[in-house]
């Protein structure tokens, strides 16, 4: 944990314009900064930024906030890496409070150092050596058609033949064995034999968020022996979990963001051709299969996915495997089907940046119409293969937790397969039944969600009764009148019809609104757990929240606002539960759908007073 007085010193050195501007181009306008929104694609500047109040705001998206929220948003720190962010920038030295976690950190930072050390090995020995050059070279510029600018800008290198000459060089630039070893770049014997993992080989360094280089993907270009693999993976380490990563991220996350989108490849190479014909909100599973861990890093920036995966066999398997896996985590998706066996990287090189456009749009299609196009194409009209494609297709809708989605695409379903809509409600209730029967992990992770989303809730209730026994009677200004904290939470709850779902904290409410007196109001304090109502401690999250008059008002609208958000969440949940129950008969599925649309729009209007997106 970072001390305060460190958190003190990080805040007063960062300068909010200089940060913001190694990311957004900023013009001076007054005593503040301009840009464009790093978060949409616009043409007239709405990103200001003010140094002498230390804040931003974005009014295209609505998002602001300090130097911390900024680099969270933009670059999804969390509150502590995006300290030592600014500690590194500012060289500012890093104090902690807990020393077995220091001890922690110094062994993550040995593993960055070795990490950046090969890095820099093997882009020397592409570049300078004539082993490099000869094979390593020759084959990213003549064999894939690399420039040397996208060469340079993913850092590419080549592990020469020697087979300890990485490791050898490391221990005379005073690294330690047992930190060589840790780094999965060496394999140590007995006898202090040693050798290096990756040797004769393209190397692709596999960068972090914030564009430290964790590990290496090695491909190997001996095209004399047909024993070797092709590609290799450092060994996982600390740093390194390949099914927690995503190769190209820090090279796309910018235009993802922009784009609102991301192409999803299988290789190192698929990314750098793309990258080169000015296709750069792409990134790659890096050879392994889909994880759902690599979905949700995605998910950080972008739900909407374009699944670009090669065109024969094996590449038609993997995306069938990674349908239901996004759908479970609500990723809008897109497949494109390519039925001639091309792959992104010749399809890179074949089409113009407009000419690749226009090709995705014509050949991307939802999981319905794609699951139907490979049938066509293997199958043509077998009724029994048929049969087996209409249960697939039901199974991957099933996975859908929107309810809206869930019946547009079983609309889409009905109108590509040719069947009936209340035939297929019937096969997907049998479905639903079975999935119910055979606990998996999504349901738990589902039911953990929204566990997760009833205990903020209580949260909140909690913060708001406590809000009330320590400035109940506080005055706070409105447009029409003034009124005190607990005569709005009480004008709320009644118009609202907002009920607590504690028991315990809706006695509490009702003895405080008989009462209405502050020196009375302090016998509902738990005396028995006196921290029960403490005040939030935010300041260990980066959060100051004041309770000054002039911030009062701002603070009691903001979490009115939270919990009538989640008061509607809860309501649609319960909804969407009694729908699930009785799979609505056909008479009452347009109340109900009309129902859950009224209260979703309510739920956005909410969501853009409190500037998130939904």
């Amino acid at each position: 944990m970072i001390s305060k007085e460190t958190i003190k010193k990080i805040l007063s050195a960062s300068c909010i314009e200089d940060v913001i501007g190694d990311f957004v181009e900023l013009k001076k306008s007054g005593f503040n900064y301009r840009g464009l929104s790093p978060f949409s694609n616009e043409k007239t500047p709405s990103l200001i930024v003010s140094p002498t109040k230390k804040i931003w705001k974005d009014f295209s998206s609505g998002k602001g906030g300090n130097i911390i929220t900024f680099l969270m948003e933009h670059e999804h720190f969390t509150y502590e890496e995006s300290l030592r962010f600014l500690a590194k920038k500012y060289e500012i030295e890093m104090d902690h409070i807990d020393n077995n976690n220091h001890k922690e950190e110094e062994e993550y930072q040995k593993l960055y150092l070795i990490q950046d050390y090969a890095k820099r090995f093997f882009i020397y020995q592409l570049h300078s050596t004539k082993e490099g050059q000869k094979n390593g070279l020759s084959y990213f510029i003549q064999t894939r058609g690399f420039d040397i600018k996208i060469i340079q800008k993913f850092e590419l290198g080549y592990a020469p033949i020697s087979w300890k000459l990485l490791t050898i060089n490391a221990l005379k630039q005073g690294f330690q064995k047992r930190d060589i070893k840790r780094s999965g770049l060496t394999v140590f014997r007995k006898s202090n034999h040693f050798f290096d993992c990756f040797r004769q080989r393209v190397m692709f360094p596999i960068h972090n968020l914030s564009g430290r280089v964790i590990g290496f993907g090695g491909r190997n270009i001996d095209s004399i022996s047909s024993t070797t693999t092709k590609y290799i993976n450092s060994s996982e380490s600390k740093i390194f979990q390949k099914s927690k990563i995503l190769y190209g991220l820090f090279q796309a996350k910018k235009n993802i963001l922009k784009e609102n989108f991301c192409y999803l490849v299988e290789g190192y190479t698929d990314v750098i051709s793309l990258h080169q014909s000015g296709i750069k909100n792409v990134v790659s599973s890096s050879g392994i299969s889909l994880t759902v861990s690599q979905i949700l890093l995605i998910k950080k920036f972008t739900k909407n996915i374009v699944l670009f995966y090669d065109g024969d066999r094996s590449g038609i398997k993997a995306s069938l495997r990674g349908i239901n896996m996004m759908l479970e985590q609500e990723i809008n998706l897109r497949i494109l089907f390519i039925s001639n066996g091309e792959d992104p990287d010749l399809i890179s090189k074949k089409y113009s940046f407009s000419q690749f456009r226009d090709f995705v749009a014509k050949n991307s299609y939802n999981f319905v119409s794609f699951k139907q196009k490979i049938y066509e194409k293997i199958h043509k009209d077998d009724p029994i293969k048929k049969s087996f494609l209409v249960k697939n297709i039901l199974n991957s809708i099933s996975k859908i937790s929107n309810v809206i989605q869930k019946e547009l695409y079983l609309q889409e379903a009905s109108k590509v397969l040719n069947i009936r809509q209340k035939v297929l409600i019937s096969e997907l209730k049998k479905i639903n039944k079975k999935n119910a029967q055979k606990p998996s992990t999504v349901q738990i992770k589902e039911d953990s969600r929204f566990f997760l989303k009833k205990n903020t809730l209580l949260l909140i209730e909690e913060e708001l009764i406590q809000l009330i026994l320590n400035h109940g009677n506080q005055i706070i200004k409105k447009k029409e009148h003034n009124t005190t904290i607990l005569e709005e939470v009480l004008h709320v709850f009644k118009c609202c019809n907002f009920r607590f779902s504690l028991k315990k904290n809706q006695e509490i409410f009702d003895q405080i609104c008989l009462q209405k007196k502050k020196t009375d109001l302090s016998q509902f304090l738990d005396k028995k757990n006196p921290k029960f109502y403490s005040l939030s401690k935010w300041d260990r999250k980066g959060i100051q929240v004041s309770y000054q008059k002039e911030r009062i008002n701002q603070y009691i609208s903001d979490i009115l606002l939270r919990y009538k958000s989640l008061y509607i969440s809860k309501l649609i949940q319960k909804e969407i539960l009694h729908y699930q129950k009785d799979m609505i008969k056909n008479k009452d599925r347009k109340a109900f759908l009309k129902k859950i649309m009224h209260l979703t729009d309510i739920k956005n209007e909410l969501h853009k007073k409190l500037h998130r997106y939904v």
